[in-house]
């Protein structure tokens, strides 16, 4: 067997194999990496989400972008909205339905940045949105999560809409300048204690089955290390078997017994038991 796999043919085959299990050993890391990496967010998301709110300007400030570890920290601050809505176009909401995003420029702790107010329906086409509740007027109470600020999709512009909550797009549109990254709103308040009218909040965010799924593949791909090897020597082995049955059959036979030691036994046969009707028959 060992003489075979040195010929040739066959060490080209164990080549082949071995460029195969190197290519799962890359997609496998690149699985394992995606979940690596969906597994931090879920746990930033489970860490921050509900923490206890602090300041607007803790955390966001003119020059710097969020850190990782403020992604989805809980801000709340006493501002303004200066009224000038955008919509955010194409994004999903509840249910998997496409629709807009409504965010507006708030001025807070003095900083401006933007907040991320909710979603609402497209209206009779997919153009222009449903009916969008106002931003409140005068001082109002906002709690949100912290986000950064997400790549520009590069697309022309469009008249109080952005393609993405990109802070340069959204500065170049609104002439403001804005801290970078963004607010998804939680919850307004008045400062009477009302909660103004608003767009539908977003969902809790969650990688849910998506880190399980590259956790599954990385797996699968590994395995694939194990199939590529043993499909050649099994194919080397039933060359090597034919050859020896060639060239004698009886050896042959000896080494497939050797190989499969677990031969199958002849079956006792079970004695039967004569039955009363059996005897009446008779």
């Amino acid at each position: 067997m060992l003489r075979l796999l040195s010929t040739k043919r066959w060490l080209t085959w164990l080549l082949v194999a071995t460029l195969w299990a190197t290519i799962c050993l890359v997609a496998g890391r690149w699985q394992w990496n995606r979940w690596q990496e969906k597994s931090t967010i879920q746990e930033r998301i489970d860490t921050n989400y509900d923490a206890r709110p602090v300041p607007f300007g803790d955390v966001l400030e003119d020059g710097r972008a969020p850190a990782k570890d403020d992604e989805w920290k809980q801000v709340r601050g006493t501002g303004t909205y200066l009224g000038d809505v955008r919509m955010v176009r194409n994004r999903p909401g509840p249910g998997g339905d496409f629709g807009y995003e409504t965010v507006d420029v708030f001025a807070v702790d003095g900083i401006k940045v933007l907040v991320d107010r909710g979603w609402v329906t497209n209206g009779s086409s997919a153009a222009k949105p449903s009916s969008v509740p106002a931003s409140p007027r005068g001082q109002v109470t906002v709690t949100g999560w912290v986000r950064p600020s997400e790549k520009s999709l590069g697309r022309p512009p469009v008249e109080g809409q952005l393609s993405s909550i990109s802070t340069a797009d959204a500065e170049k549109a609104t002439g403001e300048q804005l801290v970078d990254g963004y607010v998804r709103m939680r919850t307004e308040s008045m400062p009477d204690g009302t909660t103004p009218p608003r767009p539908q909040a977003l969902e809790r965010p969650s990688q849910g089955m998506a880190a399980g799924i590259n956790l599954s593949y990385a797996i699968q791909w590994w395995l694939g290390i194990v199939a590529g090897y043993a499909f050649v020597l099994m194919r080397a082995r039933r060359e090597y078997l034919d050859g020896l049955e060639t060239a004698d059959p009886a050896s042959a036979g000896e080494v497939q017994a050797q190989e499969g030691a677990t031969a199958a036994r002849p079956r006792r046969e079970k004695k039967r038991r004569q039955r009363i009707w059996d005897e009446e028959d008779e």
